[in-house]
């Protein structure tokens, strides 16, 4: 998994704990960081958890993948 899979993953982490811990804070500017990076890019009706949920399985989706390839190389 490379530094920016990580970092997409850690912030989307972040915004999901937020909800449930009021001692972690997330920015606007996080938020939207969070919106720009979600690769499907279709956020009509989504609600920034969902987003956030979103995000991850791309992530786990693409290590799948990769693995899958090295498998097959």
């Amino acid at each position: 998994m490379d530094g920016l899979a990580t970092e997409r993953i850690t912030l989307a982490l972040k915004v999901l704990d937020s909800r449930y811990d009021g001692t972690v804070k997330v920015t606007n500017a996080e938020i939207e960081t969070l919106k720009k990076s979600y690769l499907a890019c279709d956020l009509a009706g989504l609600v920034i958890e969902e987003i956030a949920v979103a995000v991850i399985y791309e992530e786990l989706d693409g290590l799948k993948t990769a693995r899958q390839q090295a498998k097959s190389a």
